[in-house]
């Protein structure tokens, strides 16, 4: 078993970084600084890095004289730090920013990997037979490929500390106080990447809480207290609110009817999860068969709280849908969809399990298949990336990723096509 994590883990950490660039944004650029100055000068104060000039007032703002900070809640440079903090020991400033964009990238690669290793020992407790079709849709089939893995996005150290969470919970005595606090923390560690993943840590409270588990629920909620109070102090301290933080100055009035911003996150050709992800359609099967189990099967210990991240992953869905931008930017696929990836890659599991034909479950893989191949050309298509997120910058609330021309998915494979032609010659 430890043989086949750690081949997992160097795939998956391989395959990320085959495409030999990282695919940054706006988004992730001040992270990787972010970590160097608390490595060298305790502070999150990124002032001293000239380098990020470029992206100030809208993702770099001077909080103070001479404080400047990323917008970003601090989790995702708070993973990074253990990878910086051996370069910043020997040298005071950063490396060029093409290095500081892999090792960001190399941040991101390596949550998604270790990851992916905590999702497939929960799926072997959970769904057995399923554990690596669905690991293989969880870390090469979804958005976690071809964004988290891809730069220091907020989502790649999200999804590490839910994984984690779904660790403790899922494995022997987790009621335990020591396992109970370290599931809160972790789960608060989540939210301190992605504020949003309080929708998880919500929901595994609320299920304990149903299910009258009253000490497990007090000991989770202690664990997440610390991660909790330092984000609320970051938010006061630099934004001057316990809540939004950096976000403040985002458009939180004005949103998109809901079918367009519910239907693009799940349809659209160009930005839907079940478009990018086919193999995701089985997950709904997967909800139901969550309901259905027989009370003597494996999953009945964690029914409660696998239903809880369901009702937790809807939640996510619908507050992005209602999202001024529910696009998500310049990203490909939906990546704000990337938390609940845990939670649906299980729910797959169980409707795999539950096929009994070998047709049945060849379909299944096929659908694996492609929603890995859809991956594949968004890491390895991005050079039409730019030019196409310009054709798509519409004042349309997004109406235009609708469209079935010109998709976001033929823009890469054209892109992908362009390269191996250059190599054929």
């Amino acid at each position: 078993m430890r043989g086949r994590l750690v081949a997992l883990f160097v795939a998956v950490l391989g395959a990320a970084f085959a495409n030999g660039r990282p695919h940054p944004e706006v988004d992730c650029v001040a992270a990787p600084y972010t970590a160097w100055s608390l490595a060298r000068a305790g502070t999150f104060d990124v002032g001293r890095y000239p380098e990020l000039s470029p992206y100030d007032q809208y993702h770099v703002l001077q909080v103070s004289a001479g404080v400047r900070v990323s917008i970003r809640p601090p989790g995702n440079a708070l993973t990074a730090l253990p990878f910086v903090a051996p370069l910043a020991a020997v040298r005071e400033r950063p490396p060029s920013s093409l290095a500081m964009l892999q090792l960001g990238k190399l941040v991101g690669a390596a949550c998604v990997a270790v990851a992916a290793c905590l999702f497939h020992i929960v799926c072997r407790r959970v769904a057995p037979s399923a554990a690596w079709p669905a690991t293989v849709l969880f870390a090469f089939g979804t958005c976690l490929f071809s964004v988290a893995s891809q730069a220091l996005w907020t989502h790649g150290p999200a999804v590490l500390w839910l994984c984690t969470a779904l660790y403790l919970r899922t494995g022997d005595r987790p009621d335990g106080a020591a396992r109970a606090i370290a599931t809160g923390l972790a789960l608060g560690l989540a939210v301190l990447a992605r504020p949003t993943a309080a929708f998880f840590a919500a929901a595994t409270v609320a299920a304990l809480l149903l299910d009258r588990r009253w000490r497990a629920s007090a000991w989770i909620t202690l664990g997440g207290v610390l991660p909790a109070l330092l984000l609320a102090y970051y938010n006061w301290h630099f934004f001057g609110n316990l809540t939004v933080g950096g976000y403040a100055a985002d458009n939180w009035t004005e949103a998109p009817p809901l079918w367009v911003g519910l239907g693009g996150l799940l349809v659209a050709p160009s930005r839907g999860v079940f478009i990018y992800s086919p193999a995701l359609i089985l997950a709904l099967y997967g909800a139901v068969r969550l309901y259905r189990r027989a009370e003597d099967e494996p999953v009945e210990s964690v029914r409660a709280l696998l239903g809880a991240w369901l009702a937790a992953a809807v939640a996510s869905l619908i507050f992005y849908a209602r999202w001024h931008d529910w696009r998500g930017g310049w990203c490909f696929g939906p990546r704000f969809l990337c938390e609940a990836m845990p939670v649906a890659c299980l729910l797959f599991a169980l409707a795999y399990e539950a096929l009994r034909t070998h047709t049945a479950r060849a379909l299944a893989c096929a659908l694996v298949a492609s929603s890995v191949a859809v991956h594949v050309v968004g890491v390895f298509g991005h050079g039409g990336h730019v030019a196409w997120h310009e054709r798509h910058e519409r004042e349309d609330q997004g109406r235009c990723l609708f469209e079935i021309e010109d998709t976001q998915l033929e823009a890469h494979a054209r892109s992908v096509l362009r390269e191996l032609a250059k190599k054929m010659r």
